[in-house]
């Protein structure tokens, strides 16, 4: 078998840092697809309760990507309050805004996470989903959404952690060699997920918890293929271990075999984490 052409960027690294100059199209239908996931829904439905989505409060969507996220959160603060969605991508800003269908308090901006045009103080909350791990620096963007939030008021971060991803195959250790090699490549800050707790705590942040966790279960292999590049990670592998060429085409197949017979399997965990602005940073 010859591994076939995948419409996935081929650097995903640099891709979602340059979205606008490379494949909109494509990242706005990625995007779709990871939030049509159940798990997904289940998960971004408990952040909107996390981060205190009530009437009459003021939140910051930073990294909102295609909106939907900013927009439910508008219809949970009502009138009385309002959101601002922020994006360093003019393409995907400009698809969230053509998707606000209600008379909504919703604002869509292109913004930089590491410096928010934001004077401080100006929200009660400030949210920020599977943004972190495609940063050039997550610390700064931390410090940054604590600076713009209200003393007492909640920043929340959600990341998955790439080397939690398994995928059921004969060869557990050449399957993790090809994700890790995959992910390390493809992703800033693949393990991000896990060390979400020590930047909050680091950050000096009060009441920090791990307040969800998450584990998005694919079972279809185009879907899984999509959202995490598995035909791209084995054209990867191969490039750099030309002699597991083999094998690796093997790996692929056996996914793909997999798929066909309708046993195909993986899951990877994301970490959702809280904290609050001491009232002392006022």
């Amino acid at each position: 078998m010859t591994l076939q052409p995948t419409n996935q960027p081929i650097n995903q690294s640099a891709n979602w840092q340059h979205i606008d100059t490379t494949q909109s199209d494509y990242f706005i239908d990625y995007l779709d697809t990871a939030t049509a996931q159940a798990e997904m829904q289940r998960y971004k439905q408990k952040t909107y309760d996390l981060i205190g989505a009530v009437p009459g409060v003021a939140l910051l969507d930073i990294g909102c990507g295609t909106g939907d996220d900013a927009i439910a959160l508008a219809q949970r603060v009502g009138a009385t309050g309002y959101v601002v969605g922020l994006d360093r991508s003019e393409a995907l800003i400009e698809e969230a805004r053509r998707r606000i269908t209600d008379d909504l308090a919703v604002i869509f901006a292109v913004g930089d996470s590491h410096n928010l045009p934001f004077s401080a103080n100006s929200f009660d909350g400030c949210r920020v989903d599977r943004v972190f791990m495609h940063l050039d620096d997550p610390q700064r963007a931390l410090s940054e959404a604590i600076r713009v939030t209200r003393p007492g008021g909640r920043i929340l971060v959600r990341d998955p952690d790439w080397e939690t991803l398994v995928i059921d195959c004969r060869d557990r250790d050449l399957s993790r060699r090809i994700l890790n090699a995959h992910f390390d490549g493809a992703i800033r800050h693949s393990a991000i997920g896990r060390q979400l707790y020590r930047l909050f705590r680091q950050a000096g942040l009060d009441h920090v918890a791990v307040a969800d966790t998450s584990t998005l279960v694919l079972t279809e292999f185009a879907t899984a293929d999509q959202l995490y590049g598995l035909t791209d990670a084995a054209e990867r592998a191969q490039a750099q271990w030309p002699e597991l060429h083999d094998p690796i085409e093997a790996w692929l197949e056996e996914l793909q075999q997999a798929d066909r017979n309708g046993q195909f399997f993986s899951a990877v965990l994301g970490f959702t984490v809280v904290g609050c602005k001491p009232i002392s940073l006022s």
